[in-house]
């Protein structure tokens, strides 16, 4: 399975994305990430804490095409606002493509620019997953949502909140339900996980 995580708007969670459904794929069977952001976020990450704090393989793009046949998951992290040809290679060379999106009004014209894309290319292949969610009574990720649903935008029912824990994990360079000592860290990862299976199933 090839997984393409990427948005026109950073900034919404995308290599923690990729970082997460990576280690949910790799419980699975053998999984790659492919770092195909020009700042390296996810190679730096697994470089933090001694590089051995990911249960995967990080490699850059240039360097994909010698690893690609020894795993049979594939997850890649892309540059914020690829261009327009890039996007549509990423769009029309992935099994999944997941766009995570942020509550925020800001964040959302980047979603509705990557989702025109999508539209314009035909593509069905895609899934927007809400991340960085306030906690309640806050509600703008069921307005968010509820406004994309109308609009018959495929959608993970799970949904990420915003957290600190997760920053916590990319400073120690594992993934959130590694981190010691906040409690957070489970919650944190039975999101990323229910979409991760919701993934898989289809």
């Amino acid at each position: 399975m090839i997984v393409t995580v990427t948005s026109y708007k950073g900034g919404v969670g995308k290599t923690t994305t990729a970082i997460h459904l990576a280690t949910y794929l790799q419980t699975l069977a053998p999984t790659l990430l492919v770092d195909g952001d020009a700042i390296r976020s996810a190679t730096k990450w697994s470089q933090r804490g001694g590089g051995n704090g990911l249960p995967f393989k990080v490699v850059s793009h240039a360097q994909m095409v010698n690893h690609i046949r020894s795993y049979q998951h594939v997850v890649i992290d892309t540059e914020g606002n690829p261009t327009d040809d890039d996007f549509k290679d990423l769009a029309e060379n992935c099994d999944m493509l997941v766009i995570p999106a942020v509550p925020e009004s800001v964040a959302t014209d980047g979603l509705t620019h990557t989702l025109a894309k999508l539209h314009t290319l035909a593509h069905t292949r895609h899934r927007v997953l809400l991340t960085m969610v306030p906690p309640k009574p806050r509600t703008d990720g069921q307005q968010l949502r509820d406004a994309l649903v109308a609009q018959g935008v495929p959608m993970f029912v799970a949904e990420v909140p915003r957290l600190a824990v997760f920053e916590k994990a990319a400073a120690e360079g594992v993934p959130v339900h590694a981190v010691k000592g906040d409690r957070n860290g489970t919650r944190a990862w039975e999101a990323y996980e229910a979409a991760g299976r919701e993934m898989v199933d289809g």
